[in-house]
Formats: C-alpha cells, structure tokens, sequence
C-alpha cells in the first residue's frame, strides 16, 4: 500500500487489549470502547482510554470481567 506521496506503510493489526490476541479483519464481534478518565470527584478529565476485545470473550461471556481487570489500572494512576 502507498498513500499519495509514494509513502510505503503496513497494515498493523489491532490486538485484544485484554488476551493479545489479534483482531481478526473478519472477526465481526469484536469491539473497541473508549472510557473516560474521572478524577476522584467525578468530573471528567478530558483524557480516555481505549480497550480493543475479541469476539471469542464477548460470546463466552467473559467481556465484562475483562473490562473491570483493564479498568483498574485506571484508578491507580
């Protein structure tokens, strides 16, 4: 691929934020959120942090309890 300055680049896969697992490009159950950074009053910070997950943990069921693991270090910081 080139763009119109004859720039060569690759195509870099996005990868499960939780497992590393690649996302697919025909994997159409996998999502990327975007969730915003709070202080400790609530207000918003203007800052987010986006998480890519498979497909495979949304239909076992397991998307929810990989959002609150990646979430957590959000308080820490």
């Amino acid at each position: 691929m080139s763009n119109y300055h004859k720039e060569k680049f690759s195509y870099i896969p996005r990868k499960c934020s939780y497992s590393n697992q690649i996302l697919a490009s025909k994997d159409h159950s996998s999502i990327q959120i975007s969730i915003g950074i709070l202080n400790k009053k609530g207000l918003f910070l203007g800052k987010s942090k986006i998480y890519a997950l498979v497909g495979i943990l949304r239909k076992k069921g397991y998307s929810d309890r990989a959002i609150n693991f990646l979430s957590e270090d959000i308080d820490k910081n």
